[in-house]
């Protein structure tokens, strides 16, 4: 493991409100890593990979220091991508797949995401562009606020990896069925 993302479930689960984690587990349900072994000739040793799944709510998750991934949850990281980015990537543009999937989002279309959350607006807003969308905007976008805050440039590298998350690991008809 070299990075994991945190999101609004491992607070739920902290909190116990969610019943379903049971003690003792180690959270974290997104993170990034370099594969060290069994990753075939998709995943060879040394690649980068991110990843969501059931890590850390029904099984230890990327707040491990190792952590056995199962294949069809992994997606490579693109080159130029730091860890840190990838890692907090998985939920927000799943999230935001089943989100356009579910209001029947077709390229040509506008979409406005209004306010759900900075990485899930955001990542509404670059997959619906990523999907062909006529215009994409989101009340939680701010270029100018995400400068100062100094997390521009890892909106900005986060663009190139939506469209091949989307590509690769989310936009397929399999992947949305498993989301949804």
């Amino acid at each position: 493991m070299t990075a994991a993302g945190v999101t609004p479930l491992e607070h739920t689960i902290l909190s116990g409100h969610f019943p379903l984690a049971k003690a003792p587990l180690i959270l974290g349900s997104e993170g990034a890593g370099v594969v060290e072994e069994g990753g075939g000739t998709d995943f060879p040793a040394g690649s980068r990979a991110m990843f969501t799944g059931t890590y850390g709510v029904f099984e230890d998750g990327a707040y491990s220091e190792w952590l056995a991934v199962r294949k069809e949850n992994l997606c490579l990281i693109p080159e130029g991508v730091d860890d840190v980015s990838a890692a907090g990537i998985p939920v927000a543009y799943l999230t935001a797949q089943v989100v356009l999937t579910l209001a029947g989002f077709r390229a040509g279309k506008t979409v406005l995401a209004p306010a759900i959350g900075g990485s899930v607006g955001n990542a509404v807003t670059q997959l619906a562009r990523a999907l062909g969308a006529k215009h994409a905007m989101s009340s939680t976008t701010n270029h100018a606020k995400a400068s100062r805050q100094g997390r521009s440039d890892s909106m900005r590298s986060s663009i190139p990896l939506a469209r091949s998350w989307v590509t690769a690991c989310v936009a397929s008809p399999a992947a949305t069925a498993q989301t949804l």
